[in-house]
């Protein structure tokens, strides 16, 4: 290949022409040889090579570079004293070393550690004969076996310094403009001979070099472990894309995503790639409970970023009142409301604006519920786009339910279990430990009262359905105060399981008398039960608090990695609200890599050799999963 096949111009500027495409590449690609003169010796003069010497480099291509390091006052006091030029610039050499390449040179890095290791880079460096400036001509030129071509300009050889500053580069060559180009070849030729009158040229130290290429190999192998470890991360987090893909395809359904396999980061992704798309022009949310909404919002701020429109977002929950603005220009806005008020805003929807919006659901288990059932039915019929979140999308014992979810949002498009998380190395692993109890005397007349309750409803002809009776019968063994002695003289033997640690209890009542026994151990905690201010919340998140008492307003959503440790007096027959609780204490945690996490739970034992109760049943659930480790 040839220079000549080349149509020169006279010379490139910035802004007009791409100086690295236009000239570089092309020029770099036809050439076995590139001498070129610059300023400082830095990161940013060699950065460039990565870029246009591919081709170069197939084709055996060697450089020969001067460039300048600048001296200071001290330097020349120490010249003037007797030290060698030669010397003084070695060390600044390797102080440059030590600073402008310590954090690497861009891509062109592997590139230029196989030169120097290979022989076909040769620098020498130039410095003044007087005073503390530096050698700053800027001479380049590139060779074919039988042509060259010269050309001056450009501050930094760098892509940077081509791209995005204001340079001027100008060409000859030798074919049709041999004097100049023969001119800029002398000049460089005096430089490398060491015959420059205005410059002292030096070789560049093999101490020196030797560094270099360590500094270069080790950043290279730093790089390409950064780059392994993003190909990691994003290969951990796989399953978000998949149901980014899933949903996009369905344009309807629920995430049964795990507790911090990040079900709001992938609904953020839908909102992103749907706007990109330009499919829709308006978001609705929708949950229950203030903790998870005022979340909800400040991840909705930060979305609206990366949406390429101007976002307003609008709010109608709490104190916020905001519906009706919406819904007087719904375009390019994000509602977030809670699931009362959210029926109004779906029902003024234009049948336009409704074909144009996408609608989320979050913990939409509790979407099924009787009184949303009636609120929102048929009211997101017109909306194309319907997204539910949830770790336990299935409400037990309530098949009606079930089928509102599905008609309303869709069915499961993506699932991504506890599983799943902790082998992944998404969530952490945890210690499961089942403490036994047997109900007491108070527990057992208690149990007889709903058997009596039970017999007296059938009398009255109005007979308790399963569910009442479980129900009853469940609320017995959660606040049985057999487990409380047992909790105490657990805890007295293990009180670092109070650290970092939420306390489901049933009732507050309850509550109080866990409080009791906590307040036993250490100070540092508080209950936080339905009313009570949010501040405690952000009290425990900051760590100023170390243990918390609740009820059910901790089960879903809220995310605090620092969570440790959950102790479970009360759980549910099914897994839903257990799976929602332990995983508050699954999500892994930035500043404690290692983590494994801490559940106690308490097991009835059966009184007889019978079926398992629900106790032993999600006992060695648990266990199982306790069993699970990180595998990727």
């Amino acid at each position: 290949m040839s220079l000549r096949e080349i149509v020169y111009k006279e010379d490139y500027r910035s802004g007009y022409d791409n100086i690295v495409e236009d000239l570089f590449r092309p020029s770099l690609a036809r050439s076995n040889a590139y001498w070129r003169a610059v300023g400082y010796f830095s990161s940013s003069a060699l950065e460039s090579f990565g870029a246009p010497l591919g081709d170069f480099i197939k084709n055996g291509g060697h450089i020969r570079l001067v460039t300048s390091v600048e001296l200071s006052q001290s330097d020349l006091e120490a010249i003037q004293n007797g030290a060698l030029r030669q010397d003084i610039c070695a060390q600044r050499l390797e102080q440059i070393i030590d600073t402008d390449f310590a954090d690497g040179i861009g891509d062109g890095t592997g590139r230029l550690l196989r030169l120097l290791e290979l022989g076909r880079l040769e620098i020498q460096i130039a410095v003044p004969k007087t005073g503390t400036g530096i050698y700053h001509e800027k001479i380049g030129l590139f060779f074919d076996d039988d042509d060259f071509v010269a050309f001056t300009g450009s501050s930094n050889e760098s892509r940077s310094a081509f791209e995005n500053n204001r340079e001027c580069v100008d060409v000859y060559p030798s074919w049709n403009s041999a004097a100049r180009a023969f001119r800029k070849k002398t000049h460089f030729e005096e430089l490398w001979e060491c015959t420059d009158q205005g410059v002292e040229v030096y070789s560049f130290p093999d101490a020196v070099r030797q560094k270099l290429i360590k500094v270069c190999g080790e950043w290279e192998a730093g790089r390409w472990k950064r780059k392994k470890d993003v190909r990691e991360e994003q290969d951990k987090w796989r399953h978000q894309e998949e149901a980014l893909e899933e949903f996009l395809d369905a344009e309807r359904g629920v995430l049964n995503m795990a507790t911090g396999t990040g079900k709001t980061r992938t609904a953020l992704k839908i909102v992103s790639e749907l706007f990109e798309r330009s499919e829709i022009d308006t978001v609705i949310v929708s949950t229950d409970g203030n903790d998870l909404l005022d979340q909800w919002y400040s991840e909705l701020l930060k979305a609206r970023k990366s949406v390429d429109r101007t976002i307003r977002v609008f709010c109608e929950y709490k104190d916020k009142k905001e519906r009706q603005s919406f819904s007087l220009d719904p375009a390019n806005a994000f509602l977030l409301a809670a699931r009362e008020p959210v029926a109004g805003a779906l029902r003024e929807l234009s049948l336009y604006e409704a074909h144009r919006s996408l609608l989320i659901h979050d913990e939409v288990h509790g979407l099924g519920s009787p009184g949303n059932r009636k609120r929102l039915s048929g009211v997101s019929d017109n909306v194309r786009f319907r997204l539910g979140l949830s770790a336990t999308p299935e409400r037990v014992y309530d098949q009606e339910g079930n089928e509102f979810i599905e008609d309303h949002i869709g069915p499961v498009i993506k699932s991504f279990g506890l599983k799943e998380g902790i082998e992944r190395g998404i969530l952490a692993p945890f210690n499961y430990y089942p403490l036994s109890y047997t109900l007491n005397d108070e527990d057992r007349g208690r149990l007889a009262a709903v058997y009596r309750k039970k017999k007296a409803r059938e009398v009255a002809g109005s007979p308790m359905s399963d569910t009442e009776l479980w129900i009853d019968l469940s609320r017995v063994y959660k606040t049985s105060e057999a487990k409380l002695p047992i909790f105490e003289r657990y805890i007295k033997d293990n009180t670092d399981l109070l650290r970092r640690c939420i306390i489901f209890a049933e009732t507050m009542a309850y509550g109080d008398k866990v409080r009791d026994i906590v307040h036993g151990h250490r100070p540092d905690f508080h209950t936080y039960y339905s009313g009570e201010h949010e501040r405690t919340l952000r009290r425990f998140a900051s760590g100023e608090l170390e243990c918390l008492i609740t009820c059910h307003r901790l089960s879903e959503g809220i995310d605090i990695k620092s969570l440790n440790s959950v102790v479970l007096f009360s759980s549910e027959r099914a897994q839903l609200e257990t799976i929602q609780r332990i995983g508050r204490c699954l999500r892994s945690n930035p500043d404690d890599p290692g983590k494994i996490a801490d559940v106690v739970d308490f097991v009835r034992e059966s009184e007889d050799d019978g079926e398992a109760n629900a106790d032993e049943i999600r006992r060695d659930w648990l266990l199982e999963l306790s069993e699970v480790r990180p595998t990727e």
